[in-house]
């Protein structure tokens, strides 16, 4: 497989083309938003002196919302504990180190926990999270803690909202009796808004307590072609996330709520629009195809977005200087040219 983490020593900030001159306008508190690189997650713990540059760099393309992601750890399917890393401690303060920092330029944070399998060798994922009966008040129990915890640190330091869960699909479509709960619990002790971030394939659409929150997370990983092969237009694209467009609005009008892309985002890899949330073996950088998927995403979900619509988060942003640039296939827009599209995008008023 091509390595990822190709980057240089640092990158500058990519300008908007002037093609993209003109797109649409946003509306006044549509979420402008960037996924922050998740805090303790399988690379560990982000360097502070990165931080704050960072951030500068995502307030100077536009983004007025940041998604800040403390990540826990359920080590396999069947368990019922959960760890940090490298600690509890050391993850929540830096927690509040990126919130403060975030704010201290004006940012809105959602602040978004995720839980994660930290041994994964047979293919299983979160959204394969599904407790016997057995261990069921178990982990319920340490699952609720660990979001009533991040409810009294989301209160302390006064964020915008935070999300109570992440594509935990088997969960949050067959115990929809403990996300009430939990959702009407944390209401008491913070007072922002709330959402979910539900996986894009049937969570989203499946999940019947979308009205104990404010928002209907998703996170947007829809392929654009079926095929590996097949080549991606501008037309094509836009017409496959148009119709993405209309399952969204359709859900969001049948449970009276807004939806809210909790994760929206392509790799700059050739062949990324298939089956985005995979690596493929020879999967070669590419630059040009992110930038394609980017402008349609622009021009489909920032048209008349209200009242349907309230925002969106891009996956992701690494705080370090040079991880991006054009020998990077990751996720990231830093240093390529969709990191330009954004800019025009997110810039304009």
């Amino acid at each position: 497989m091509v390595a990822v983490g190709a980057c240089d020593a640092a990158l500058d900030p990519v300008a908007p083309d002037p093609a993209d001159a003109g797109p649409p306008a946003l509306p006044q508190g549509f979420h402008r938003g960037m996924n922050l690189q998740p805090i303790g997650d399988y690379g560990g713990l982000i360097r502070e002196h990165e931080l704050g540059p960072a951030l500068d760099r995502l307030v100077d393309l536009g983004v007025d919302h940041v998604a800040v992601i403390p990540s826990f750890f359920q080590r396999r399917l069947g368990e019922t504990e959960f760890t940090w890393e490298p600690s509890r401690e050391a993850v929540d303060e830096q927690t509040r180190r990126v919130v403060t920092a975030a704010h201290e330029r004006g940012l809105a944070v959602l602040l978004k926990p995720h839980l994660w399998l930290a041994e994964r060798d047979d293919g299983a994922w979160r959204g394969d999270i599904n407790p016997t009966d057995a261990d069921w008040a178990t982990w319920s129990a340490n699952y609720s803690a660990a979001l009533l915890d991040y409810a009294d640190l989301a209160s302390e330091l006064d964020v915008a909202g935070i999300s109570i869960g992440s594509e935990l699909t088997t969960l949050a479509v067959g115990r929809p009796a403990f996300w009430r709960e939990l959702a009407g619990t944390l209401r008491e002790r913070f007072p922002g808004f709330l959402t979910y971030a539900a996986n894009w394939d049937r969570e989203f659409a499946n999940a019947t307590w979308w009205d104990a929150v404010d928002f209907v997370g998703v996170d947007a990983f829809w392929p654009l072609i079926d095929d590996p092969a097949q080549d991606l237009t501008a037309e094509g694209c836009r017409q496959r996330l148009g119709a993405v467009r209309e399952q969204l609005e359709a859900v969001a009008r049948r449970v009276d709520r807004p939806v809210l892309l909790t994760e929206i985002g392509y790799k700059s890899a050739r062949g990324a629009a298939y089956r985005p949330w995979e690596w493929h073996e020879g999967q070669l950088p590419d630059p040009g195809e992110q930038a394609l998927i980017y402008r349609c995403i622009r021009d489909v979900f920032g048209a008349t977005p209200a009242p349907h619509l309230a925002g969106l988060y891009f996956w992701n942003w690494y705080t370090a200087p040079g991880w991006g640039g054009s020998r990077n296939s990751d996720f990231t827009p830093r240093g390529k040219p969709a990191e330009g599209v954004l800019a025009g995008w997110f810039r304009a008023q």
